[in-house]
This record gives structure tokens, C-alpha cells and sequence, in this order.
């Protein structure tokens, strides 16, 4: 997928654009390009659960590591799309069924898809 292949008024589309703008100011962009580049592939193969408990081990909750911006940021949008309130995505999905999983899901690869897209054709 490219970039003109993505509807300019995606919601997905538009928060990818906010979440990039942000990790310029609170992270090195290079390893922030780099992790969200492999999350679609780390969605399809594990699942969102895994998805998210990795991103969270991995940034270890410091501000600065590119894992807890990109969880921070899929958590965001997750909860805000999902239309739900908890303490992050991942208690969320604990507390639903299945076909809210699959819809958390789907919302999360719109957000990654869109995310690599435009680091891919951002310097």
C-alpha cells in the first residue's frame, strides 16, 4: 500500500500524521521508523495482545524509547476508535469478547498500515 493509495480522510490516516509529528519531538525518529515499520507484520503474526504486552516490555515505560511512544500511541488510538474507557488497550481487550478483539484488531492494522506508509515516504 502507498501513500495515494490511502484515503486523505482516513481516521486512521490522520492520527498516523499526529503520531509521527509527535515522535519527532519524543523520540529518535530513525529507531521509531524502524520498530513501526515491522508492527503489521508483529499484528499478523501474534496478534494484538502480543502486540501490545511486547511493545510495553520492550519500552519499559521510558519516555524517550520509540516502544512506549508506539504504545502510547496505538493504545490512544485503540481506546478512542473502540469508544472505551480503561486504564490502556491491552485491559481492555482482557475484559471483551472476541469479536471486539477482532474489531480492536482490524482498528490497530489501519493505524500501523497507515503509520509505515508514512514513514516510508518521509525522510
Amino acid at each position: 500500500m502507498d501513500a495515494s493509495a490511502l484515503d486523505a480522510r482516513s481516521p486512521a490516516l490522520r492520527a498516523a500524521r499526529a503520531a509521527v509529528a509527535q515522535a519527532r519531538t519524543a523520540t529518535i525518529v530513525s529507531h521509531y521508523r524502524q520498530i513501526a515499520g515491522q508492527l503489521p507484520m508483529l499484528l499478523h503474526r501474534h496478534g494484538l495482545g502480543q502486540l501490545l504486552a511486547y511493545l510495553k516490555a520492550q519500552g519499559d515505560d521510558r519516555d524517550r524509547s520509540p516502544n512506549t511512544v508506539l504504545a502510547r500511541q496505538l493504545d490512544g488510538w485503540l481506546l478512542d476508535t473502540m469508544g472505551v474507557s480503561a486504564k490502556d488497550a491491552l485491559s481492555a481487550l482482557a475484559k471483551r469478547d472476541s469479536g471486539f478483539y477482532r474489531e480492536a484488531a482490524e482498528q490497530a492494522r489501519l493505524f500501523l498500515v497507515a503509520l509505515r506508509t508514512l514513514l516510508e515516504h518521509k525522510p
